[in-house]
């Protein structure tokens, strides 16, 4: 079934994390989890069968503005045999991102105009900025590609 590995992991994260790690809705199959950092937030969504979904916010602490980015099966009917892989690998995802949140490997950029987020998954870096309007994510093959300019801490 959809989900179970995530809740799991959300699980274990509660346990061995300083983060806030809660169990913050619960309605028939659907749960919803509440992560906070102290410099970002994040609520995660297990509906299994329906629906597996991630919305991180990462804030620049010193300027306040923000930075998104999303993972879910939006497009994806998981209660179909045919779309199981998908879901899998958006449930593989989001796993892969909080444990890299975890080990210091989700960077935020400092300085510059834009709050900019770089992150390994899947094999490759993404690099998110957050633009005036909207927020634009581009993958790159390596870590020097993706932090193309500036400075970068871990986003904690």
């Amino acid at each position: 079934m959809s989900g179970a590995r995530l809740l799991g992991f959300l699980r274990e994260l509660q346990a061995s994390t300083p983060w806030t790690v809660v169990l913050a809705e619960e309605a028939g199959a659907c749960v919803k989890w509440r992560l906070t950092g102290s410099t970002w937030e994040a609520t995660v969504i297990v509906e299994p069968g329906r629906w597996l979904g991630l919305e991180f916010e990462a804030r620049d602490p010193s300027s306040g503005r923000r930075v998104t980015y999303d993972i879910d099966t939006d497009l994806y009917d998981i209660s179909r045999d045919d779309q199981r892989e998908s879901a899998a690998g958006i449930e593989r995802d989001i796993i892969e991102f909080l444990g890299h949140l975890r080990a210091g490997a989700v960077l935020r950029g400092t300085g510059g105009p834009k709050v900019v987020l770089v992150f390994p998954l899947d094999g490759a870096y993404v690099r998110v900025v957050r633009g005036r309007f909207m927020t634009g994510a581009s993958s790159h093959a390596d870590l020097a590609a993706a932090r193309k300019d500036g400075a970068y801490v871990p986003v904690d």
